[in-house]
């Protein structure tokens, strides 16, 4: 149940700690502290309470590319979801950092606003596309940010001009710093005006993903980094791994990359351990060494 914590604020109101209903692959403990804050004012208050009990920050955004320890998080825990509004300012689409990316692209084509739909169908939050910087079919998310407002540690709102060169494959400067909250980013798109072709074509790109089984079962999505000029999941195919579990989890019979859930019964240390065991049977048998492009979160 909701509740007030320590007293510090009235504008902090943690929820529910329990965060495998949250994940994408349905796995994962408790957070010491769950915020889901709404507004700007919210995540402040929460960056702040953190700030000055001195506890860990975790950002959880949409969990779709992160494995939470089946032992929880310590500390605060922050779930963007309820950060989700989003406008255009002509030619800029802005988002918080918990809109959903697929809706996101959605709502640009509806405004005139063309780009992204190469991305049709990217699971996760705006929050978490830049944090990672997401990408299919040669498109990424650097390729038409603008700017990101984020809150440092002392939950001051600075703006960040995105220069390409600051973000690569995978990466972006927010990576691994619980100091850089990202809460509000800007994409310099272009107007169309044939907007029922560009759905259309976001269509395309999202059945793609479909018809490899991307939506059937729970999971976190791509586990590895595509090694140079290489699929890691052909390599991950080519050893005969598909469909190969530990409890409850398994690599995916239609996506050598992606683990699922397949019954809803498998835990973190189920998906974990069949990443080892991935990892190594790759190294053994191709000598290339693959390397997650997902988060740990919490104690592993």
């Amino acid at each position: 149940m909701a509740s007030n914590v320590r007293n510090q604020s009235e504008k902090i109101k943690f929820a529910d700690s329990h965060i495998a209903p949250l994940s994408q692959i349905h796995t994962g403990g408790n957070a010491e502290f769950l915020s889901r804050p709404s507004t700007l004012d919210q995540l402040e208050a929460v960056v702040s309470f953190a700030q000055r009990e001195g506890l860990d920050l975790t950002v959880l955004g949409g969990l779709s590319n992160s494995l939470v320890s089946d032992s929880g998080i310590d500390g605060v825990a922050i779930h963007t979801a309820c950060l989700n509004e989003m406008h255009t300012q002509g030619n800029l689409l802005i988002a918080q950092c918990g809109a959903s990316m697929d809706e996101l692209i959605d709502y640009a084509i509806e405004n005139g606003l063309g780009g992204l739909e190469r991305l049709g169908g990217l699971p996760g939050t705006v929050g978490g596309a830049v944090y990672g910087n997401s990408g299919a079919h040669g498109l990424y998310t650097a390729h038409h940010l603008y700017w990101v407002d984020y809150l440092d540690e002392e939950a001051n709102l600075v703006r960040l001009r995105a220069h390409r060169e600051s973000f690569s494959y995978r990466h972006s400067p927010f990576w691994g710093r619980s100091n850089m909250i990202i809460y509000e980013v800007a994409f310099l798109l272009e107007p169309i005006v044939h907007t029922n072709e560009a759905r259309q074509q976001k269509e395309q790109f999202k059945g793609q993903r479909r018809a490899k089984g991307q939506y059937l079962h729970p999971s976190i999505g791509c586990i590895f980094r595509n090694p140079d000029g290489q699929s890691a999941g052909q390599i991950i195919d080519a050893l005969g791994l598909k469909g190969t579990s530990i409890g409850g989890a398994m690599i995916a019979p239609g996506h050598a990359n992606f683990i699922i859930n397949t019954e809803g019964t498998a835990t973190s240390a189920d998906v974990k351990a069949l990443i080892d065991l991935v990892k190594e049977t790759v190294a053994e048998k191709t000598g290339i060494m693959l390397e997650e492009e997902i988060r740990y979160l919490g104690a592993w």
